[in-house]
């Protein structure tokens, strides 16, 4: 994953990776609305069916957008 030290949505993403799911489910750190609303860069993941999607934001694409963050 890209440096994404000072990313504003990074701290739901850590509350996330620790929280059990159906708290998650709840609504507890949820994602951000968009990334690139707060001037940030969306950190992309491999959805299926050749859709990438964001870990920090609600956002989602067609394409294999998460490939480009592997490099």
């Amino acid at each position: 994953m890209k440096n994404t030290k000072r990313h504003p949505y990074m701290w739901r993403l850590l509350i996330r990776e620790r929280l059990p799911w159906w708290m998650i489910n709840l609504g507890i750190a949820d994602k951000g609305e968009d990334c690139e609303k707060v001037n940030a860069e969306h950190v992309w993941y491999n959805g299926g069916d050749g859709i990438s999607e964001c870990y920090l934001c609600k956002v989602t694409k067609k394409g294999e957008l998460w490939r480009k963050d592997e490099q």
